[in-house]
């Protein structure tokens, strides 16, 4: 036999069974009395060339999910009907995966129709208000409608409205200032509009108070847009279903697509990303699955208050740091015990490592106890170790670094940053260490501070594990010299380094996530060095410039980035090496100076310093 043939079941083998003509649940019953189990698969179609085999479609079956989703192939007619037919054979069903948008070209073929966000950033895909854009988007989604009359087992379509094109303000869609609606919106209301850039379009529709009745105007067009699908689609199948991500939505889905793709024997199935894996890596199991919890009753509230339709589900991503195996398959269950069911976008896993069958087993050991309502499964202890030599301390590498003795505390100008990020330390044995972090909210996320102090043999020493809303003071007492090591993280809040009485760095040696920029950072350039890259990068409309200072003060080099591209600023040193410069972050000519990554140089010593006396240099080998 092949191996793809009997490879995937040898470990789980006991765990499942192909489901019966009389096990399979009545499409109807999914999401309601019969939790969903979606596969979004990344794993298994990249061994045949992103085309579904009938072996994958049976090894999603086996392992007990009910919904298959491949990645690839919404647009090859025959490939649907064949993988919606093996569904049915297997007694699961299908969902095409498919963008939820359509790149434009560049020139003037699009002129006019392609996105244009507020601040006047346009982007290569169609508008949403564009013929393009809906013609691509019915000639698939109806099709499937079709299909799904003679083979129930094609359920609907899994929209996927993630931003994925370079240049992008969020996620699809908000409003769009692009020609063709701002002419229907000037015909319509007898205004006499003048020829405007795309950044002064919406100033000038505040300034003349017009702005709230072009965005009314607007969602009447879309939702124009999605009844005609929602009409096209019902005439093949009222029962067809919308599955959307990511929710609980963008103002495009939650304004449009809630009230006319969502029936009541079509209800919308809202995709929700925020539980993916844990809101903070440095946060153990249980307070992690109980924090994700919280989120998806909170995501819940707007569709109930909406009041459309509909069924929640929660999604799982591997490849998100902190989604190990046996945390994705506890996660399944406490999502599905609250939801409608989870879905998974399955990539990271390899499915010839290891890494994809400790994946496939607690995801068919979530499966089994989901379909038996076993929601206690989730509280069950760790089978597993939690496993906290995790890439934040792996990325230091043990760096052979010193930095000078310090006296006393110092209080820093904020650098605030975002999500898991490590700061070295510079410790004596048994002098006691104490450093002030402090956290803020960024977004409708509240900030949840923890931290963990590993030893320079990356032994754990002290931690806080109860997450934190404002701030968090860091105490122990080292027992050697060396460079100790700071894992901290406020989940998507912002959190910065207040205070300390030893040096401290942030780690930089792989991209430092900072947010609203730095008035200065400092770093030391090695004897003998002539020439440093720095690697900056914003994010979208979120851009930011870059300024490094040689030691005497004079501005050395300056880049900035664009919507479309990140940069990599090459420095000269001339003879200003084995000395302290110094890097602002600031604000670039476009755009908003927000998310931005900063990477030093492999040549450098890997760690920014908040002030320049205390700025780490390479030193002997870091104590094991």
């Amino acid at each position: 036999m092949s191996m793809h043939c009997c490879r995937p079941f040898v470990l789980w083998i006991l765990f499942s069974a192909v489901a019966s003509a009389a096990d399979v649940p009545a499409r109807e019953e999914l999401g309601r009395s019969v939790k969903l189990r979606i596969l979004v698969d990344k794993v298994m179609q990249p061994t045949a060339g992103w085309v579904t085999q009938e072996w994958m479609v049976k090894a999603t079956a086996d392992a007990g999910f009910n919904v298959l989703s491949p990645r690839h192939g919404h647009e090859r007619p025959d490939e649907v009907r064949q993988v919606a037919a093996w569904c049915k054979q297997y007694g699961i069903y299908y969902m095409p995966w498919m963008r939820g948008s359509l790149g434009a070209p560049a020139g003037p073929a699009a002129e006019g129709r392609r996105m244009v966000w507020a601040n006047g950033g346009e982007q290569a895909l169609w508008s949403p208000n564009s013929d393009e854009f809906w013609q691509w988007t019915r000639r698939y989604i109806v099709e499937y409608a079709r299909i799904s009359r003679e083979n129930r087992h094609l359920m609907g379509v899994f929209l996927d409205y993630e931003n994925y094109t370079p240049g992008g303000e969020g996620n699809l869609y908000s409003l769009s200032y692009d020609d063709g609606i701002l002419a229907k919106f000037a015909k319509a209301n007898g205004i006499d509009l003048p020829k405007l850039a795309p950044r002064d379009r919406k100033p000038w529709l505040e300034k003349g108070r017009l702005h709230d009745e072009f965005a009314r105007f607007q969602v009447d067009h879309w939702r124009e847009r999605c009844r005609e699908l929602r009409k096209a689609v019902d005439e093949h199948d009222p029962t067809f279903q919308f599955c959307i991500y990511p929710a609980p939505g963008t103002p495009f889905m939650v304004e449009a697509t809630y009230p006319e793709w969502s029936t009541q024997k079509a209800p919308l199935i809202l995709a929700d990303p925020w539980v993916y894996g844990r809101p903070s890596q440095l946060i153990p199991q249980k307070e992690a699955l109980e924090l994700n919890r919280d989120k998806l009753i909170q995501g819940m509230e707007i569709p109930k208050k909406a009041g459309i339709p509909f069924i929640y589900s929660g999604g799982i991503d591997p490849i998100v740091r902190g989604a190990d195996p046996e945390f994705s398959g506890k996660n399944a269950v406490m999502i599905s015990e609250i939801t409608g069911g989870y879905w998974i976008f399955y990539e990271g896993p390899t499915y010839t490592k290891q890494d994809h069958a400790d994946y496939w087993k607690w995801f068919t050991w979530a499966n089994r106890a989901i379909a038996a309502a076993n929601w206690q499964a989730w509280h069950e202890p760790r089978e597993t170790p939690e496993n906290w030599d995790l890439a934040v301390f792996h990325s230091a590498e043990r760096p052979a670094l010193v930095a000078p003795e310090k006296a006393g505390a110092t209080d820093y100008t904020p650098v605030r940053v975002r999500h898991e990020n490590l700061v070295l330390l510079a410790c004596k044995a048994q002098r006691p260490v104490e450093v002030e972090l402090k956290a803020s909210q960024i977004g409708p996320s509240p900030p949840l501070l923890v931290w963990e102090v590993r030893n320079p043999a990356l032994e754990t020493i002290a931690s806080l594990k109860t997450p934190q809303s404002q701030a968090a003071t860091v105490k122990f007492t080292p027992d050697r010299d060396g460079v100790f090591l700071l894992g901290a993280s406020a989940g998507g809040a912002a959190w910065w380094i207040a205070r300390s009485n030893v040096p401290v760095g942030l780690y930089a040696g792989q991209p430092l996530h900072t947010i609203f920029g730095a008035k200065r950072l400092y770093f030391h350039v090695p004897a003998g060095l002539k020439q440093f890259t720095l690697s900056v990068a914003g994010s979208g409309g979120e851009t930011v410039r870059l300024n490094v200072f040689a030691p005497d003060g004079r501005q050395a080099a300056s880049a900035q980035t664009t919507q479309q591209s990140q940069v990599d600023l090459n420095v000269p040193v001339a003879d200003a090496s084995d000395a302290v410069w110094s890097l602002e972050l600031g604000r670039a000519d476009t755009g908003v100076l927000e998310d931005s990554t900063i990477r030093l140089d492999p040549k450098l010593p890997p760690v920014l310093s908040l002030v320049p006396e205390e700025v780490f240099r390479q030193g002997k080998t870091a104590a094991k």
